[in-house]
């Protein structure tokens, strides 16, 4: 074995070692359940209804779902608790959910669940009881006599009233914080945690991870709430040593490497890469998508897994946000990098498909149904649904996409089969390479066994990169290559290089 071989070999054995209830291979796919597929014909996406598209959804590639909220909510969207013990009835019992668990665990498919725990819903029995000042439950909240003039996560007043006194709502007045310097809130979330654990869940998305403990009106990564995290973190372990949390690190960089460094955080998500990726595709410029790349690599501790993404639940659609509605050589030229950079890829729901936003500037207007055909309700409920379809172009459906080969699905299912096929682009080591073009990224994902060469043009024209005596294969193409490659416009290549 070569030197810088063995050093590879090394250094991928002590990471891989550190990674605990995650195979590096993964993929995930987050799914909004009230918009996924209905199966009992009430216009609202439940349970049975994701147990149908388990196939679809294994065919696809994906190895695990990330469900948003299912708990009881008064909202349409769920992120605001009032029964941590059971499953929303909008969406099935909590047999209905075992036999979801069942099923995807049969077909290799995890399943982790929103966990939103730096608050509940206003109507939640633990709040409606805080406030009677002598009620137990009172110090399970954060109350104060008077207004303290703090700045809740949108800049509005973070106190609100109340007929005994002002309570903390970081994001609004329904969603009133826990208090998590009471040791009886932390039991009792662990213990909600030990219930879905054992229930058959992989691990969980622990939502607003940044705001889980206020430290004199700072409300964003505090070092209270990374020690909670860590013993969390511990916790879970306990009660299954394959569980594992992502988090909902909102944050810049820095911030996101305490999280691990300091918290031993499983996995987080990769705000800065995201927003640096779309924005190198939309102004067709990669410098600062490599600067940022490269500081990655120097600033994530060994070991510390990064879940990337390119669209979720709280972003509008790359579909719509790129210059031109379905831009679809831009969305495959993002979707080229999702799964070929550094981390575990979380796709949307309709990502694959090119789904777009709604036409008005709610948050609704991102979680819209998923279209699976041209039929009347596109496929995902016999009546109208909960909520009006983004697009009245069902040509953008599943099944229009399935049998063209040039379909946006399809090119996803080929990134994905790709990527489980080389584990250079799930583990290897990162490289970016220069180019002397400032729309054109390069990079190398290597491993002991191969190198590959990534090479994405963000350009409205072709661009060429010289690799010398060097050859290779084009593994999307199957063409071998030497010396001067042409990147069509907007182009993508992945080249495993010979030795």
């Amino acid at each position: 074995m070569k030197p810088q071989n063995l050093l590879i070999h090394l250094i991928l054995g002590c990471y891989l070692s550190m990674v605990v209830g995650q195979n590096p291979t993964e993929v995930y796919y987050e799914i909004f359940v009230r918009s996924f597929q209905d199966s009992d014909a009430d216009g609202i996406g439940d349970f049975q209804g994701i147990i149908q598209r388990l196939d679809y959804l294994k065919d696809l590639g994906v190895t695990g779902l990330w469900l948003m909220p299912i708990h009881p909510s008064p909202s349409y969207h769920g992120y605001d608790v009032k029964d941590y013990y059971e499953a929303n009835p909008e969406y099935g019992t909590l047999e209905d959910f075992k036999m979801l668990l069942s099923e995807a665990h049969d077909r290799g498919i995890k399943i982790i669940i929103d966990l939103v725990v730096n608050h509940t819903s206003e109507q939640h029995p633990w709040f409606l009881e805080s406030k009677n000042a002598n009620s137990k439950h009172r110090d399970y909240y954060v109350w104060s006599d008077t207004d303290l003039g703090w700045k809740g996560t949108s800049g509005a007043p973070a106190f609100h009233p109340s007929e005994s006194g002002f309570y903390l709502g970081l994001f609004w007045s329904g969603m009133p914080d826990l208090n998590f310097r009471n040791p009886e809130v932390v039991d009792e979330i662990n213990k909600v945690a030990k219930f879905w654990l054992e229930l058959g869940v992989d691990g969980f998305r622990v939502d607003a991870i940044q705001h889980i403990i206020e430290t004199d009106g700072n409300i964003r990564n505090t070092p209270e709430t990374f020690a909670w995290l860590k013993e969390f973190e511990a916790f879970i372990k306990r009660v299954n040593p394959e569980a594992f949390l992502v988090a909902e690190t909102w944050t810049d960089t820095q911030a996101i490497v305490r999280y691990h460094r300091e918290a031993n955080l499983d996995m987080s998500f990769n705000f800065p890469l995201k927003g640096a990726v779309l924005d190198a595709v939309q102004k067709r410029a990669a410098t600062d998508l490599a600067f940022i790349l490269e500081q990655d690599e120097k600033s994530y501790p060994e070991g510390a897994v990064r879940g990337i993404f390119i669209s979720n639940h709280d972003q509008i659609r790359p579909a719509s946000s790129l210059n031109i509605r379905r831009d679809v050589p831009r969305l495959k030229l993002a979707a080229g990098l999702l799964f070929t950079l550094p981390g575990v890829p979380f796709m949307y729901y309709g990502e694959e498909i090119g789904m777009p936003n709604g036409e008005g500037n709610k948050d609704e207007e991102k979680r819209t149904p998923m279209l699976w055909d041209t039929s009347l309700n596109a496929g995902f409920s016999e009546v109208s649904p909960w909520y009006k379809f983004s697009n009245d172009d069902f040509s953008l459906s599943v099944a229009e996409q399935t049998n063209d080969p040039e379909s946006l699905l399809n090119w996803y299912k080929t990134l994905i089969t790709l990527r489980r096929d080389h584990l250079a682009l799930s583990q290897g080591l990162m490289q970016v390479v220069p180019t002397g073009e400032n729309a054109l990224l390069a990079f190398k994902r290597a491993t002991e066994d191969e190198t590959l060469l990534v090479l994405a043009n963000m350009a409205n024209k072709p661009l060429v990169f010289e690799i010398g005596d060097s050859t290779g294969t084009d593994l999307l193409s199957s063409e071998v290559v030497s010396g001067s490659i042409t990147v069509v416009k907007l182009g993508f290549r992945v080249i495993r290089l010979e030795e």
